[in-house]
């Protein structure tokens, strides 16, 4: 075995057995499973987690390294399935939101892989995101907002795209509720980790190095969420692989769904 072989496995133990090194050089460590949406609600409330300006650069930083690589023609599974479901909707030049835009990056990827076929809008809750996404992407829209009380009009988007963040929204009921109020046409949720035949769970874990709220959905039951906001599934792509199997007992992945949209009074309200 060579030395530099020996060395990075010697640092990767060391990483991994040291709870400071780990928190400052992995993007998620330490997954925990809470005692149900309670807990969840108090860690929530007593951690800055994805507000902290910290925690937004090195969320930043480290898609910068996949944005050049999607740039260079390497891009990672989960940004070519993000612009697959986009272009599934058969629209053209249609406006999009994306929820949960964290520093922007999807504008991005979108402006790459679309060819800037998408007029893209963002909107995250974090300030420190926003700031980011604005300073990186100055003609793109981008403002501070709820994901479950969105400031914009019934049909305001042809699409309404959830970035990944589905997984860290406490009152996912109501944000599904919300996207569908808001997107004229369609609904994509992306990367959403998902338990086939098992509760939903929540966990807490540390993602670029704050302790932050995640959630593990019973696949039924997020599909039976959809459909009472009106949503009817049109297509579904396996996405980045993710199994919290380690923390829970239970093996998950992330896929990415595509909805239309089918308004109802109550919708439109």
């Amino acid at each position: 075995m060579k030395l530099p072989t020996v060395i990075r496995k010697v640092g990767k133990r060391v990483v991994g057995a040291t709870p400071l090194l780990r928190r400052a050089m992995l993007p998620s460590t330490d997954y925990r499973v809470l005692d149900g949406i309670v807990e969840a609600r108090h860690l929530l409330s007593s951690s800055s987690g994805w507000l902290s300006a910290r925690t937004a650069k090195r969320q930043d930083r480290a898609y910068q390294n996949l944005i050049a690589a999607m740039k260079r023609g390497e891009p990672r599974i989960d940004l070519k399935i993000a612009a697959q479901a986009v272009t599934a909707t058969g629209l053209s030049n249609p406006s999009l939101l994306e929820v949960g835009c964290g520093s922007g990056y999807y504008s991005a990827v979108f402006d790459t892989m679309l060819h800037g076929a998408v007029r893209y809008s963002g909107a995250d809750y974090s300030e420190a995101m926003i700031a980011r996404a604005r300073a990186a992407f100055p003609k793109a829209s981008f403002e501070v907002a709820d994901a479950t009380r969105l400031p914009y009009a019934a049909g305001a988007f042809d699409i309404v795209f959830n970035g990944v963040s589905l997984m860290h929204i406490l009152e996912y009921e109501a944000a599904i509720r919300e996207a569908a109020r808001v997107a004229t046409d369609f609904c994509i949720f992306h990367s959403v980790p998902v338990f086939h035949g098992h509760a939903t769970l929540f966990l807490t874990k540390y993602a670029y190095g704050a302790p932050v709220i995640e959630i593990v959905y019973d696949k039924q039951e997020l599909m039976s969420l959809c459909a009472d906001a009106g949503l009817h599934l049109e297509q579904q792509w396996p996405s980045i692989p993710y199994d919290v199997y380690d923390a829970t007992g239970h093996h998950s992945t992330a896929e990415t769904y595509l909805f239309s949209v089918r308004k109802t009074a109550a919708l439109l309200a």
